[in-house]
């Protein structure tokens, strides 16, 4: 009985102790970091911080376009113990990721699910360092072409246009729903670049795969409350973990797979596709890249070179539908330059600059990624002339930067022009940054880039493309209507 009152009285004074300790830390983390740096932003709730003013909201870059009406371009905010540091418009965004590049290059590696499903921090999209930089090097050799001899890139392009050519012809009068074929056919691209072949539309294995790398970014987003409260983890009836971890294993089992099938037909002096490049490497003393490489690069490049890649493609459709006299004007530009006797290429794009304008104006009003990838600090730095602490995580509303009224006029509407010198030639400003900007821009924006016009283009060869109904009412703003 005695025993039993001890026991008890330790694990209430156990308890007791952490809470305090907890709150204290809390405290004086809000009072000795947040209050000593002078941005402002919405109250934080206890404990949990402003995660509460982002739960459940379905656009997360609209949401944070509200905080940016009330307290400027540059906003505070806390999830859970973490201080976020959210940038807006072309100057500070410019600032943030060029000027003071070499110190925002970071990715927040420390966060929870991070750490727990990715612990070597390889790949691209996690690592940081001499291990992005080798992996960086290394990947965009296999986002290029092989060399001489080889299939190239848009040898591989060409190939997916066809096949979506042949599905659209399949039922030419029916509509199509864009939303299903065009991320099976960029998916379809970067698995002709990592495997060497490509799948079916109706193959249910690719399809799994797919929706296993779905799965995994999206239950590791940063927003995610178990990277604050990682006892969350524990404590929820369907343990996020045991279900990541089981989509992960099934991907580094599909990959192993393949690696081990295509060990057998490699040569050295033969090199095909991304498989082959690591096989090179593999064994070799010096050799930077490792297994565990491979399977984390695979999945980021999938996940960073299918949705956003498809979703271009649909927004390109869209606004031809909307706009069928820039579809036209884009269409004759095609014609006269290329005629319908061969495939686009992409060294196409520098004479045809009004299509290249139409696809770089959808591109900046689609905004796909609004927010850039999350970067972080590692030492205290300067933004804005204010004190920003190190480990705080920044988010670069790239969005904002899109459709900034100091940079673009009347940035609401669609104007190709705007791409377009006194001369008719094609210009880029530096605000344009779909793909983000600094040390850290996306790896596969070039290819991305090659994909779209050349699906694009050979769509413009072949079909003309109508609403199903006249009259219907096409919303290009990223809502839905009735």
């Amino acid at each position: 009985m005695l025993h039993q009152l001890y026991t008890a009285l330790d694990l209430t004074t156990v308890l007791t102790f952490l809470l305090v300790l907890i709150v204290s830390y809390l405290i004086w983390n809000y009072f000795f970091t947040v209050q000593r740096v002078n941005i402002p932003g919405p109250a934080p709730w206890p404990l949990v911080g402003n995660l509460p003013h982002i739960a459940g909201t379905r656009d997360v870059g609209k949401r944070l376009l509200e905080f940016r009406k009330k307290y400027g371009d540059m906003v505070l905010l806390r999830f859970g113990p973490q201080p976020i540091l959210v940038c807006f418009g072309y100057k500070l965004v410019r600032e943030v990721l060029l000027v003071n590049g070499e110190q925002t290059k970071f990715r927040p590696s420390w966060m929870y699910l991070i750490k727990k499903f990715f612990p070597k921090m390889t790949g691209i999209f996690f690592s940081d360092g001499k291990t992005w930089s080798d992996g960086r090097k290394f990947t965009i050799v296999a986002l290029k072409d092989f060399g001489v001899g080889k299939k190239t890139i848009d040898e591989r392009i060409h190939e997916e246009v066809q096949y979506l050519v042949d599905e659209f012809s399949k039922n030419p009068e029916k509509p199509v729903d864009v939303f299903k074929v065009f991320p099976m056919a960029t998916s379809n691209i970067i698995s002709n670049i990592i495997f060497g072949s490509r799948f079916n539309y109706d193959d249910e294995e690719f399809k799994e795969i797919l929706y296993h790398i779905y799965f995994i970014f999206k239950s590791t987003t940063l927003v995610a409350p178990e990277n604050f409260f990682p006892m969350i983890d524990k404590l929820k009836p369907w343990n996020t973990s045991t279900q990541v971890a089981g989509h992960l294993a099934a991907v580094r089992t599909y990959v192993r797979s393949r690696v081990d099938k295509q060990r057998d037909s490699f040569d050295p002096n033969n090199i095909r596709n991304f498989i082959d490049l690591y096989l090179e490497q593999e064994g070799k003393p010096d050799s930077k890249i490792s297994e565990d490489f491979l399977f984390q690069a695979i999945v980021d490049i999938y996940q960073a070179g299918t949705d956003t890649t498809a979703i271009s493609l649909v927004w390109c459709m869209l606004h031809m539908l909307k706009y069928p006299e820039v579809q036209k004007k884009c269409r004759d530009e095609v014609m006269k330059v290329i005629g319908d006797g061969r495939f686009p290429t992409s060294k196409d794009k520098i004479s045809l600059p009004y299509v290249m304008a139409t696809i770089r104006e959808v591109q900046r009003l689609a905004a796909v990624a609004p927010v850039a990838t999350p970067h972080a600090l590692l030492e205290d730095t300067y933004i804005d002339g204010k004190l920003v602490p190190k480990h705080t995580v920044i988010l670069c509303h790239l969005m904002s930067v899109l459709y900034d009224p100091t940079v673009w006029q009347e940035p609401e509407k669609f104007r190709p022009e705007r791409f377009l010198g006194e001369k008719g030639e094609l210009i880029k400003p530096e605000a344009f940054c779909p793909f983000s900007m600094g040390p850290r821009t996306c790896i596969g924006q070039q290819l991305a880039s090659n994909e779209v016009f050349l699906f694009f283009t050979s769509f413009l060869q072949r079909f003309n493309f109508t609403k199903v109904n006249k009259d219907d009412f096409l919303s290009t703003n990223g809502e839905q209507t009735d």
